[in-house]
This record gives C-alpha cells, sequence and structure tokens, in this order.
C-alpha cells in the first residue's frame, strides 16, 4: 500500500510524544513537520536543537519517519532582503531536515509579487529556486514546490519545473488545490505533474454556497482523490501520502483523533485490496 503519513498542521495541540505515539498506534509509517504546539518553526523548538538526539530517539523506538518538514518560505519574492529571510528559512530547515533523514523540505512559490504577473515573475522565480536548488545538494535533500497560492495551474507548474531543471527541485502536488481552485481535470494535472511529483499532500472537500469549499473526512467530498492516487501508483510513485489536515488554520474542523485514524482504514479500503 501507499506510505502514510500527516502533516503535524492537524493536530496544533500534540506534543512531540503524542504526534510520535498516536503515529505508531494509528499505523503511519511517517509524520511530516509543520509546526508544534505553538511553534509553527520547528527549528527553534527544543525538541529539534538541544533535545534533537532525544526526539531521533522517540521516533526510532515507536518505528516512525520523518516524510518531510514543511516551510513557510517562498521564491516568487524580488525584493533582495525578503529573499534573503526565504533563503535562511530554507538553509535552517534544510540542515534539521538532514539530521532527521527527511528526504523532502516543502516550498512555496507563493503569491505574485504586485506590480508582476506569473509570466513576468516566472525568470526570477526559476533563478530563485535553482539558487537554492544548488544548497540543498549539500544536504541531500529534496524541495518540494507546492501547488497552492498562485501556482496551481498545473501546465504553467510544468512549464516552470522544466525551465528550472534541476534534480533538487521538484513537486508537491497538493491534490486538492488544482482540481478545487482552477478545476483541472485529475488526468490533466497527472499529465503535466507525475514526472515531477515526490510528494503529495491529500484531502477531501465539498464546494458551499459562497463560491468556497469545506473540508470533510477522506471519501465524503468531490475530490477524486483515489482517481489520482491510482494514477500515481501505476505511474510508479514511491513517495508518501501526506494527511494534510488544516486544523491548525481552521480550529472547528473535527478532531485529529477522529480524522487520522479515518484516513488510514480509507486508504486501506481503497488499496490494500
Amino acid at each position: 500500500m501507499i506510505k502514510l503519513s500527516f502533516a503535524t498542521l492537524g493536530c496544533p495541540n500534540w506534543t512531540l510524544r503524542q504526534i510520535v505515539e498516536n503515529a505508531a498506534q494509528m499505523g503511519y509509517a511517517a509524520v511530516d513537520f509543520r509546526g508544534v504546539l505553538d511553534t509553527l518553526d520547528v527549528t527553534v523548538r527544543p525538541e529539534f536543537t538541544t533535545e534533537l538526539a532525544a526526539t531521533k530517539r522517540l521516533l526510532a523506538d515507536h518505528g516512525v519517519l520523518v516524510s518531510g518538514i514543511a516551510t513557510s518560505a517562498r521564491y516568487a519574492v524580488e525584493d533582495k532582503a525578503e529573499l534573503e529571510k526565504q533563503f535562511d528559512e530554507t538553509r535552517r530547515n534544510m540542515e534539521l531536515a538532514a539530521k532527521l533523514e527527511a528526504p523532502i523540505l516543502r516550498v512555496y512559490g507563493g503569491r505574485v509579487p504586485e506590480g508582476h504577473t506569473v509570466e513576468s515573475i516566472l525568470p526570477l522565480l526559476v533563478a530563485n529556486l535553482r539558487a537554492i536548488g544548488d544548497e540543498a545538494e549539500q544536504f541531500g535533500v529534496t524541495l518540494a514546490l507546492e501547488t497552492h497560492d498562485d501556482w496551481t495551474n498545473s501546465t504553467v507548474f510544468a512549464r516552470l519545473m522544466r525551465e528550472v531543471d534541476h534534480p533538487r527541485v521538484r513537486v508537491l502536488w497538493d491534490l486538492h488545490h488544482p482540481f478545487r481552485t482552477t478545476g483541472e481535470p485529475p488526468e490533466l494535472t497527472y499529465r503535466n505533474l507525475a514526472p515531477y511529483t515526490v510528494s503529495t499532500h491529500v484531502k477531501d472537500s465539498v464546494p458551499t454556497a459562497d463560491g468556497k469549499h469545506q473540508y470533510v473526512l477522506l471519501g465524503d467530498g468531490d475530490v477524486p482523490v483515489k482517481t489520482m492516487l491510482d494514477m500515481l501508483i501505476a505511474g510508479g510513485y514511491t513517495g508518501y501520502a501526506i494527511l494534510e489536515w488544516e486544523k491548525r488554520w481552521i480550529p472547528n474542523l473535527p478532531e485529529p483523533e477522529v480524522v487520522f485514524p479515518h484516513y488510514v482504514a480509507k486508504m486501506r479500503e481503497w488499496f490494500e485490496g
């Protein structure tokens, strides 16, 4: 079966020990770090600095791997001082990812800066990603640019990847965003992104009357998640299917004690047969 992980975005009130113990008990192979408790940037927490050795023992004792670290760093940035902040955040997290033997580090394109279009900012985004990709080499970490913000059109995204043309810069295909935000059929997104996809975020939703969407348990919405995963698996995808439950941003979503086991059960229903 496809390897399962969850992003810690979905359990903002869990301690590190609760994260690891629940992952092992619920049937996850790994966790993806996007904050712990009240801290979003895990590189500043004691569990990942002065107590890192204990954290690695905790993970090993429970047989839980780290599928990746999700940063806030974004690279469609023109201002030099702002760009340097993005590089610094990425460097800190690449160093931690290497220590945790986490293969993937999530980064963003981000919003197109004021005064630019996707077309006009794309060459700068390409150059910035190439530069940070070169730095990723020394850490043995692959940067996964997420289909997010102004970068959910997979045809544009595929062009971006061709122009970046760097082995350490690949794609995190959030299965939800191109389908929900641009209405892309999964076959088109797969065709454009599959050659570059090294990680996935999985979530389901239903449209709402105001033109937005509401997140629901996997299988209860209309996002063709299984179709997308079937195509990826058939195409040889070996990365994780990471549950990204946005509890940190939307506190009234159902609790992880309900959602996380349901995800494992649904995935087993779909793929163990």
